[in-house]
């Protein structure tokens, strides 16, 4: 569970937490100036870039939300948190994107984060649904694969309303070589060595014309190193992307973490899902396909959804998926939230919002 303790003030936690991630990496410095700027377009891109802040806002929810059984859980789950892969069978799933801050934490707080970030959402005047009907939308996800067992989204027979939405078409997959393509060019040994050996060994047997960038991408995980290399092979371009891996935020406050990717491995590989055969969590990078099928859906594609509704609850049924597999069964986290009142994600939600809503200004006033 995670304890209520004083918590010191947003400057002081966001330099604790630097100092803490710079023991496992080397900062990037022009990504954590992007980050400061980009946590400033919203308070959900705010939610997105202060994981390590999840504790205080999730402080703010009923106990008896805060004394779920705790499992090895997503931690850093929101709207923007699902995507794209091909599996070993070329198939393409859809299902939750990176696992970078998985942790042992109470159940509830993957359902409240991942509410939370739709509280927050729902503010906007694309957002088509309300706060309420968000959360409940995504509790009705979740339990509908707590009954009937979880089922991995394959984009192939089933789903075709959510291939629509994720599939690349041929203007936006130029689209997306191009973007990918503006990213800095660097020499070779600019990248650290392993990062270097772990690209080029992912990349296919013959790819030509390597060539390497610094890559600036995503929210949260802006600071991290972050490397690319994209080839010519077999008439058309191929990238892979390595991204220094480090503990899970949750263990801020502790200076030495035995195997820190290893939660991210043993979340990966407990969930129901088609594992996607480019991905590479070792011990100090991530490996993983670039391309316009295997990519995170933005949240510009979340608000224009044709049918918001339905994404949430595939959200809802997706984190059940992970959840099912690191708690062995529905038995343990049904009995939990039999116990909570019908409102009770609802509630917590929107309490954690307020305490999100109430930092964003704080760093606002600061920035």
């Amino acid at each position: 569970m995670i304890q209520q303790e004083a918590e010191p003030s947003f400057d002081a936690a966001t330099q604790a937490y630097l100092a803490w991630m710079a023991r496992f990496c080397a900062l990037d410095e022009q990504g954590l100036k992007l980050k400061q700027a980009k946590m400033r377009d919203s308070p959900f891109a705010f939610l997105r870039g202060t994981f390590y802040r999840w504790s205080h806002h999730f402080a703010a929810v009923p106990d008896e939300v805060r004394s779920a059984p705790s499992f090895l859980i997503v931690g850093d789950i929101h709207l923007e948190n699902f995507g794209t892969w091909r599996d070993r069978e070329g198939r393409l799933v859809w299902g939750i994107n990176d696992f970078d801050e998985a942790a042992e934490l109470p159940v509830t707080s993957d359902l409240v984060r991942l509410a939370t970030s739709a509280v927050l959402e729902a503010r906007r005047e694309a957002f088509q649904l309300t706060a309420f009907e968000a959360a409940d939308t995504i509790l009705e996800g979740y339990w509908a694969h707590l009954k009937f067992g979880p089922d991995p989204f394959i984009l192939e027979d089933r789903h075709a309303w959510l291939r629509d939405l994720a599939a690349a078409s041929g203007t936006s997959a130029q689209r997306y070589w191009r973007k990918l393509l503006k990213q800095q060019e660097i020499d070779e040994h600019a990248v650290p060595e392993e990062a270097r050996e772990l690209l080029r060994s992912h990349l296919p047997a013959g790819a030509a014309r390597v060539r390497f960038f610094r890559r600036l991408a995503g929210l949260g995980s802006l600071g991290r190193p972050r490397f690319m290399a994209v080839a010519e092979w077999c008439g058309g371009l191929v990238a892979r992307e390595a991204k220094a891996g480090i503990p899970s935020a949750v263990h801020v406050a502790v200076s030495e973490v035995d195997a820190p990717t290893g939660p991210s491995r043993r979340a990966v590989e407990q969930a129901c899902r088609a594992p996607d055969p480019a991905l590479h969590i070792g011990e100090r990078w991530v490996v993983r396909r670039l391309s316009p099928e295997a990519r995170k859906v933005e949240i510009d594609e979340v608000e224009h959804a044709p049918d918001q509704k339905h994404l949430l609850h595939a959200m809802g049924r997706e984190l059940a998926n992970v959840h099912l597999g690191s708690a062995r069964g529905a038995a343990p986290i049904r009995s939990c939230l039999e116990r909570l009142p019908d409102d009770w994600l609802r509630t917590a939600s929107c309490l954690a919002a307020a305490h999100v809503q109430q930092d964003y200004e704080t760093f606002l006033r600061g920035s």
